[in-house]
């Protein structure tokens, strides 16, 4: 399985999010949060693709936002915990999928 990463480092700044998706296949836009940080995106996805907010603590996948089936969200997720995080799509098993749009961090000690 192929996952296609980017990675940056959480800021104030909306940062852009574009990502060409093989059938069947991940991509994963990641970035280092604090805890209580909040995680705003939106994006919007040329074919319906399932969605999830996820991070990784030892073996244990947590996964707070789960979506199937979305072409488009716009939505935010305050974190319980410093770690690295992962907005994650994954494309339809029948055809490449194109996802377009941006995240931004709000730091907690700004909230």
């Amino acid at each position: 399985m192929t996952v296609l990463l980017a990675a940056a480092t959480a800021s104030a700044q909306e940062r852009p999010i574009s990502l060409v998706i093989a059938a069947g296949k991940v991509g994963e836009v990641c970035m280092p949060l604090q805890a209580g940080d909040t995680l705003a995106w939106r994006f919007e996805s040329s074919a319906a693709a399932d969605f999830n907010l996820h991070d990784h603590v030892g073996t244990k996948v947590n996964m707070p936002v789960r979506r199937k089936a979305v072409k488009r969200e716009q939505r935010q997720h305050q974190v319980e915990r410093t770690n690295e995080w992962c907005l994650m799509w994954t494309a339809p098993r029948a055809k490449a999928t194109t996802v377009n749009g941006a995240w931004q961090v709000k730091a907690a000690a700004a909230q």
